[in-house]
């Protein structure tokens, strides 16, 4: 089953490569979605097997 799910991380996650890595994992796994900063933190937007999420 496919599943969409919505992350927000806050802390010392800008400037440290945080949104690279997620991409990368994303992709490993097979998910599609969207990584962002934002002046809270980073969002991001997943989705795909619910297993993989």
């Amino acid at each position: 089953m496919i599943k969409r799910q919505k992350i927000f991380i806050t802390g010392c996650v800008q400037g440290v490569g945080f949104r690279p890595a997620v991409y990368k994992a994303a992709r490993r796994l097979g998910l599609s979605g969207i990584v962002c900063n934002d002046s809270r933190g980073v969002a991001i937007e997943l989705q795909g097997e619910e297993g993989k999420i």
